[in-house]
């Protein structure tokens, strides 16, 4: 396992994969490209990819950028976050020239992203009393508040991600969670490693970020594991239906999700609505239009740039098969600004019929997440804009090296 690998054999993996990302990249290929996450605008590679319709990458997966195939890719149950074998899922060792195995670059086991769809369901019906639509619009004043206390605490120039987002979503969690004190101070520390979840299996990190990542997601999940085993976990405990183990994977997955795909989801939000004035404008006079605008901003800036799917058996597609044990990724970033979908696909449009993005901000996980990400988003830009209704980005928004999925956010300074 690479939790038990030295430093120097898991930075020679790391460093293998990269290699092969790099070099299929230079050769042109799109996907390598967007894994490569470079400085370079990740659009362009969708676009290209594309042009190209359903083809195998260089990099060993199966890709589109198609919005209607997309849609069916990831609706349909023969499509799983992980191999059939039980055990780690990852693929130290292999000879990525011969076989480019890139789809679990390190394992997200203890992190919980790669279950199979059906458990998503299930676990969905169990944490609905927690974090279930209804459940969650009976908390909007509590996690409003969590927001507007985060916001007022803030200097008048500040980072947006630092300062706002990642606590506030912290809080949230927490609460909902109902940990004790010295809880929530363990998953705020725990955090800095966790935020590269999304990537790490698919981008290689640098060996530092790597470890620290595979140390916390371990870590996170023994926390959980204790604080339920010792019933100071009351959100968790209360689930009826739960024995330990679903309510520790519940846990794991509000946190690992519910705070970094919830901070950059706000980020890439109100940084997509500070591109449209007048949209912004508007959202400051009339609270209700954060559900709309969040909901297009997300489509034009997903906090999940692309989905990867394992095919459970070989299925067809417009006359090419992608078969069993293959990698099949979705360009969700590509195909929310596809043109056969979305009229003028580029323009801020909220009164889109709803329904048709993509953007899934738990990725796999979405059916138990999905709630969680989009009330805090929508609570955090409506109290940003009550709040700091003449809020500018202050300079560069920076992201993340590696981060192909999420583009993670940095620094948003804002004043």
């Amino acid at each position: 396992m690479l939790t038990e690998q030295t430093n120097s054999e898991l930075g020679r993996h790391l460093l293998t994969i990269r290699g092969v990302q790099f070099i299929f990249g230079a050769q042109g290929d799109p996907f390598a490209r967007i894994l490569r996450a470079g400085d370079d605008d990740p659009l362009s590679h969708g676009e290209r990819a594309r042009e190209q319709g359903l083809h195998e990458s260089a990099s060993g997966a199966w890709v589109t950028a198609s919005h209607t195939l997309g849609a069916r890719i990831l609706d349909d149950p023969r499509f799983s976050a992980r191999h059939p074998e039980e055990g780690p899922q990852h693929h130290p060792g292999v000879d990525v020239w011969e076989n480019p195995l890139l789809c679990h670059v390190v394992p997200v086991d203890d992190a919980r992203l790669n279950l199979e769809p059906a458990a998503y369901e299930r676990l969905a019906r169990i944490a609905a009393p927690l974090l279930g639509a209804g459940a969650l619009a009976d908390r909007a004043a509590d996690v409003e508040r969590v927001y507007r206390e985060a916001v007022a605490a803030a200097d008048a120039r500040f980072d947006l991600y630092r300062d706002v987002a990642v606590p506030a979503a912290l809080t949230v969690v927490a609460e909902l969670l109902g940990l004790p004190p010295g809880g929530r101070e363990r998953i705020a520390e725990l955090h800095v490693g966790l935020a590269t979840a999304f990537d790490a299996g698919h981008c290689p990190q640098q060996l530092p970020v790597a470890r620290a990542f595979l140390e916390a997601e371990t870590a996170l999940s023994d926390e959980l594991a204790s604080l339920v085993a010792s019933d100071r976990a009351s959100g968790l405990v209360g689930l009826a239906g739960a024995d330990p183990q679903d309510a520790v994977t519940i846990g794991v997955l509000a946190v690992v999700v519910g705070v970094e795909a919830t901070a950059t989801a706000v980020c890439n939000a109100v940084e997509t609505l500070l591109a449209h004035p007048a949209q912004w404008e508007r959202l400051t006079r009339d609270p209700s239009f954060a559900a709309a605008a969040v909901r297009e901003a997300l489509r034009l800036a997903p906090p999940l740039r692309f989905e990867s799917r394992i095919a459970r058996e070989s299925v067809e597609f417009d006359g090419q098969t992608v078969e069993e044990g293959r990698r099949i990724v979705v360009l969700v970033d590509a195909a929310n600004r596809d043109p056969e979908v979305f009229p003028e696909p580029d323009a801020f449009d909220p009164e889109r019929p709803e329904g048709r993005s993509l953007t899934r901000t738990g990725g796999p996980a979405d059916a138990v997440t999905a709630n969680l990400v989009r009330m805090q988003t929508e609570a955090a830009v409506r109290v940003l804009a009550e709040r700091r209704p003449a809020l500018q980005i202050g300079a560069e928004v920076l992201r993340r090296a590696r981060s192909a999925v999420l583009r993670g956010v940095l620094r948003f300074p804002a004043a």
